[in-house]
């Protein structure tokens, strides 16, 4: 799914999601967020056979016993009952208003497979449609998403007027996957796939030499030239603050594919580093790091602002 969905603007690929609602949680092996909706993949690490019969019941092979296992895909419709919950009782959290009206989440596409080893024998004869649809190799998986979500090509007038499915734009796609990461905490171990069909991952900073500094990667229409002007005006330092809860006393810098960020030690959210800047207020900003300080460059006024992730 990396490699497939890497250079894709309408397809984001979430893995090893944690979902927290009304008291309840699942833990999601692959999420993807597309144009039309989310499918959840659930992967399955099985060697052996496995056998699915017309009641949906699922046994398994090891070693030449045959023994019965829960259903993948039960569990999978299970997660995605949390997750459509979860999105339609934060709808205005998520997504925001289309000529004056809310849009809502629930006529959107909501799909699951299950991805079982490839060196797996899978015998699907005898198990029903729906579910023997939902059961594919993992070689096979992106041929399955493709087909399920279905992009109409741009040259297909006609399917695309009949076409009636609701659509996310990409700052909508964007604004749901960090809806969805930012609003429970997330395991460690977690991963997302290159941008622009990406998130950050909370992987831990690591210490870069005194004379460098890291620049993150940021999609080409926010790419700015690395260079800092020698005219460069220094600001007044600002803050950092958790968006969830407002804490600013004990804030964890991590680094992921969209740059620098902080975690609550509270809270637990993730918070972007990333802000317009307090000069001019504008988006083309870009955070950098030297030793243990973190500084935003703002690329129309030269203007750098130290950011303070400390703050009592």
């Amino acid at each position: 799914m990396r490699r497939t969905y890497k250079n894709s603007d309408n397809v984001m690929v979430l893995n090893d999601l944690r979902i927290e609602h009304d008291g309840e949680s699942a833990q999601i092996d692959h999420l993807i967020v597309y144009t039309y909706g989310f499918i959840v993949v659930e992967s399955k690490s099985i060697r052996g056979e496995v056998k699915v019969n017309e009641y949906g019941e699922w046994t398994r092979s090891y070693k030449g016993q045959w023994s019965g296992m829960p259903s993948p895909i039960k569990q999978a419709e299970l997660q995605f009952k949390l997750l459509k919950q979860y999105l339609c009782d934060n709808t205005e959290k998520v997504i925001g208003k289309f000529l004056g009206m809310q849009q809502g989440m629930g006529m959107r596409c909501y799909d699951v497979f299950c991805a079982i080893s490839s060196d797996a024998i899978i015998d699907r004869s005898a198990a029903p449609r729906d579910i023997a649809d939902k059961l594919v190799k993992s070689e096979f998986i992106t041929d399955a998403l493709d087909k399920k979500m279905n992009f109409i090509k741009f040259f297909n007038l006609a399917a695309k007027i009949a076409d009636t499915r609701p659509t996310f734009n990409q700052d909508e796609l964007q604004h749901i996957c960090q809806f969805l990461l930012g609003n429970t905490q997330q395991c460690q171990n977690y991963s997302v796939n290159e941008k622009p069909a990406a998130w950050p991952a909370p992987t831990p900073m690591t210490a870069t030499p005194e004379t460098t500094s890291f620049a993150p990667v940021e999609p080409a229409e926010q790419r700015v030239s690395p260079t800092i002007s020698a005219v460069a005006k220094p600001s007044d330092a600002v803050a950092a603050q958790c968006k969830h809860c407002g804490n600013c006393s004990t804030l964890s810098p991590q680094s992921g594919r969209y740059g620098y960020y902080v975690q609550c030690g509270k809270c637990g959210g993730n918070t972007p580093l990333k802000r317009p800047c307090p000069e001019c207020n504008s988006q083309n900003t870009k955070v950098s790091k030297l030793k243990s300080v973190f500084r935003l460059n703002c690329a129309e006024c030269s203007t750098i602002t130290k950011l303070n992730l400390n703050s009592r």
